[in-house]
């Protein structure tokens, strides 16, 4: 933990995010302590950090350390999902998506936006934002008529391509 601290105290940004983590968890024989995260995450994210953009975002959402500011913790996320090379950038469009399909974090409901950013997410590599443009593409929800309707034909077509083992895939 000395050398964690030492290290963002010299301003190493991903060892501020680290340690931003470690007071939000409460571990490493650091008390939970939401306002010392809060500090940190900005420090990193001031940095340029997108981890640490994705976990200020979220105590912004939450009033973790601050108060409230749904436009706040949005223009944040925007930032962290802005390098889809980046692993943080994949969980900052899943929660752009969440917040769009839901109306939370300032924004309306969009479904169509959901669904957009659920894509990018899914393009970028993202199980979790692959699994949630699936069910938009399922439930039609956010997606235009046809390609929901493509989704439902070729999952109907793979339903019927089985190998001997039950299993979907091909002729064994």
């Amino acid at each position: 933990m000395d050398a964690l601290r030492l290290a963002a105290e010299a301003g190493d940004a991903g060892a501020m995010s680290d340690l931003g983590a470690t007071y939000t968890l409460g571990s490493e024989g650091l008390p939970q302590d939401d306002a010392e995260a809060f500090r940190w995450f900005t420090r990193s994210a001031d940095a340029g950090w997108s981890l640490a953009k994705l976990n200020l975002a979220g105590c912004y959402r939450d009033g973790r350390g601050c108060d409230v500011d749904d436009a706040r913790a949005m223009a944040l996320y925007v930032e962290a999902a802005s390098n889809p090379s980046d692993p943080a950038a994949c969980d900052a469009m899943e929660r752009i998506g969440e917040a769009y399909r839901t109306g939370t974090c300032g924004v309306t409901v969009d479904h169509a936006e959901a669904a957009r950013w659920f894509r990018r997410g899914a393009e970028a590599g993202s199980v979790e934002c692959a699994y949630r443009r699936g069910v938009c593409l399922a439930t039609g929800e956010g997606v235009a008529a046809n390609a929901a309707r493509e989704w439902k034909s070729a999952r109907g077509a793979s339903d019927g391509f089985m190998t001997r083992k039950g299993e979907v895939g091909a002729w064994a």
